[in-house]
């Protein structure tokens, strides 16, 4: 029975204890980013294809570690003349007030359904394939440590029509390659910092 008063004792000592000790503080670190419009090279029409595009390079940056600028009609319009080269990332950094300025170009999207008997005219195979190519070109500047990258992404080849082979799921599988190589990390090294100022600190 005394031991069992002990341990009640000894728990609640070490809960007032907790309450002296302040825990950690965490703070965040928000890395700003400029979106910039999507490249249409391709002239790709298809507006889901495009919306795609645009919703897998948002879903990359997510807060409270980065915060996507909000870019108005006229701003989107006078970016989008703009090359992707790096003196012209620079200055939209500058610009945008933007820590990451990112953008991506759709260069070719192809998708053709084809038949066996256009190769073959004696073939008995009455499968339909989809003959696709797709090309997608990504640029980044990043101001911290004025690291400008330029790098690509493609799906191509023939196979089997399938609900999951069309021209969407294609730019789809390559919007995740190319996102794949983006040097941003879901939470930055750098993006949390804490800080213990503890009750003997105080003494």
């Amino acid at each position: 029975m005394i031991l069992l008063k002990k341990i009640c004792i000894l728990f609640v000592l070490l809960q007032f204890s907790s309450l002296l000790i302040p825990l950690p503080a965490f703070a965040f670190k928000t890395y700003h980013v400029a979106v910039l419009p999507l490249i249409n090279s391709a002239h790709c029409s298809d507006q889901e294809v495009l919306q795609l595009v645009q919703t897998k390079i948002n879903d990359k940056f997510k807060y409270p570690f980065y915060e996507i600028i909000p870019l108005s009609a006229d701003m989107q319009k006078s970016i989008s003349e703009k090359t992707r080269n790096k003196a012209n990332m620079i200055q939209l950094t500058d610009a945008l007030s933007a820590d990451i300025v990112i953008a991506v170009e759709l260069v070719r999207t192809e998708s053709v359904i084809v038949h066996p008997s256009i190769w073959n005219f004696s073939s008995n195979n009455d499968d339909t394939y989809v003959d696709t190519n797709v090309l997608l070109k990504c640029y980044t500047y990043s101001a911290a440590d004025d690291r400008y990258l330029s790098f690509k992404a493609s799906t191509y080849g023939v196979e089997p029509m399938t609900a999951d082979t069309d021209l969407y799921h294609s730019v789809e599988k390559t919007m995740d390659q190319l996102t794949s190589k983006l040097p941003y990390k879901r939470v930055p090294q750098d993006a949390v910092t804490t800080s213990n100022n503890n009750f003997s600190e105080k003494q």
